[in-house]
């Protein structure tokens, strides 16, 4: 990311560590869909990257930054891939990331049922945390992963989203539907090592909070997966 002609006002600065993890994580998303949108929220002292993954699940990855005062407020839509891209080639000369966000190529994200990125989770009202560690509950996606194999083999591609739909929207550990789970382990978000993880609720919402992210489920039940979502 070229910043040598970005003013001082509209500069956001993140550190190296932060960069690589926000790379790391977004690439990993790219790889599992590359049309992935992300809407980057600038505050005053930090980053957020929202995106839909392909299970309806949000993936919120939220790093420490330095924000010049005339970026505070930023929020755009763009393709992640660029994104990504933008973070890995500013990493390759092992420095702190500046960047402005008004340089980004912006996209539109689709309004689709389920999760949205035009409706973003709450920040506040978050109740009932639960803990964890992410090893105990690793191996509950393995068998669900091993179920849908089993279960799918030689089925149509209709037949094996119906199953995977089933599988998927389980309740597991923490009362958090067993898709974000697995959307966490598919990100290495969760891993067999022993990480603290937290799961917490908020009317619909589902969250799941990682050493390495968050990912958030809606789970008002068929009608609002079938229905629109709100627009802020």
């Amino acid at each position: 990311m070229d910043t040598a002609t970005t003013p001082r006002e509209r500069l956001i600065s993140i550190a190296e560590r932060d960069a690589r993890m926000l790379a790391l994580v977004g690439r990993r998303q790219v790889e599992w869909d590359p049309a992935t949108a992300a809407r980057i929220v600038v505050a005053a002292n930090a980053v957020a990257c929202y995106s839909v993954l392909p299970m309806d699940v949000m993936c919120v990855l939220a790093t420490p930054a330095q924000v010049g005062a005339d970026a505070v407020g930023e929020d755009i839509t763009v393709p992640l891939r660029s994104f990504v891209a933008g973070l890995e080639e500013g990493l390759q000369a092992g420095d702190d990331i500046g960047f402005d966000v008004t340089d980004l190529p912006r996209t539109t994200p689709p309004i689709d049922p389920g999760v949205s990125l035009h409706q973003l989770p709450p920040r506040d009202g978050w109740q009932m945390p639960i803990h964890g560690v992410s090893s105990d509950v690793v191996p509950q996606v393995r068998e669900a992963v091993e179920e849908f194999r089993q279960r799918s083999a030689g089925m149509s591609a209709r037949q094996s989203s119906a199953i995977a739909e089933e599988i998927w929207s389980r309740t597991s550990w923490a009362g958090l539907p067993l898709r974000v789970l697995h959307a966490a382990r598919r990100l290495r978000m969760i891993t067999d090592e022993p990480l603290r993880i937290t799961a917490s609720t908020c009317g619909p919402w589902k969250r799941l909070s990682t050493p390495r992210g968050q990912l958030f489920s809606y789970t008002a039940g068929i009608e609002a997966r079938l229905g629109l979502s709100v627009v802020n």
